[in-house]
């Protein structure tokens, strides 16, 4: 058998952040699980930002001709893009977020909370599969592994919070964060990215704090998340990581691309949408209040969207090899 080879064209850089890579390593180790070959077509950095990365990196002049599949994770490349890049191999995959773009794809998935296939309808090609909502969002194994035991420890307390703003954080949103808890008493545990342009300086201001741990480069993510007991996030990809271990979320927005999937979390009653000023206030919630958040994520997201997008992926006819 003929192991199929696909392609993941997406970039990290410190303005972007890292999770349009990291969501498609989720794909990537998926796939290769059930026997594909994966490699990375991204911009000069990106492996830098993402030393996580194991899988060999390509420039984009260099994408190869006639993978099974490219799947691009990218806001900058746009339909004729799509089409050039589809030209060249025998299947395309598109990752989006929202249903405002034209797609040149035979396959599309967004993964947002409350998002429906027929919302692309109109913007893909008519026998285009599309996989909507967060029964796809893709998180890694350990997410659903730890989901039990983090749900079953949720009672209401509120003794540790963690505050995750994304890999790169480049405009320091994190430190405006510290500031605004520094007298909440609570054990905060902050993750940052090993190439975030501001961790020396939030390492120094959590130094001056008190029961503040920096984390840098988290393997264990889903260990932190479900140790924690409320968190506060942005809308990123993290947002399915946190719905999936049952956590609360006080939800910051700090890129355009959140808002879509910030009002709709927000609106599922798993998250509190909130201004950095309003934290001292935001964190007086009730055990009641922290146990309905909680119940809310937890119904949004199982942890096991990677293996169903791998299974609708297999009903493309350049992937019918991999295993099922």
């Amino acid at each position: 058998m003929v192991t199929p080879t696909i392609c993941f064209r997406a970039d990290a850089s410190a303005a972007m952040g890292i999770g349009h890579v990291m969501r498609c390593l989720t794909l990537a180790d998926e796939l290769t699980r059930r026997g594909a070959a994966c490699l990375f077509v991204s911009a000069a950095g990106t492996a830098e930002l993402v030393p996580s990365l194991p899988y060999p990196v390509v420039t984009p002049d260099r994408l190869p001709f006639g993978a099974a599949l490219v799947v691009i994770d990218h806001y900058g490349i746009d339909a004729a893009e799509e089409a050039r890049i589809r030209s060249m191999s025998r299947a395309v995959m598109v990752i989006d977020d929202l249903p405002t773009r034209r797609h040149h794809s035979d396959l599309l998935l967004d993964q947002t909370f409350g998002r429906s296939a027929g919302e692309y309808r109109e913007l893909v090609p008519h026998n285009s599969l599309v996989l909507a909502g967060s029964d796809y969002a893709l998180l890694r194994p350990q997410f659903a592994a730890a989901r039990p035991a983090a749900l079953a420890r949720r009672d209401g307390s509120l003794r540790r919070l963690l505050v995750s703003l994304g890999g790169t954080d480049p405009d320091n949103v994190t430190g405006a964060v510290l500031r605004a808890v520094a007298g909440s008493g609570l054990a905060i545990d902050v993750i940052m990215g090993v190439r975030a342009p501001h961790l020396d300086a939030v390492k120094a201001q959590a130094a001056a704090m008190a029961r503040v741990t920096v984390h840098v480069g988290v393997p264990d993510m889903a260990g932190l998340m479900a140790g924690a007991d409320l968190a506060i996030g942005a809308g990123g990809t993290s947002t399915w990581e946190r719905c999936c271990l049952g956590l609360p979320t006080l939800m910051l927005v700090i890129a355009d691309n959140q808002r879509d999937v910030a009002r709709l979390v927000g609106a599922s009653g798993a998250a509190r949408l909130i201004a950095v000023d309003d934290l001292p206030a935001a964190l007086a919630l009730s055990a009641a209040e922290l146990g309905a958040m909680s119940a809310a994520a937890a119904k949004l997201c199982d942890g096991r969207g990677a293996a169903r997008t791998v299974d609708a992926i297999r009903r493309l006819p350049s992937l019918k090899g991999l295993a099922p």
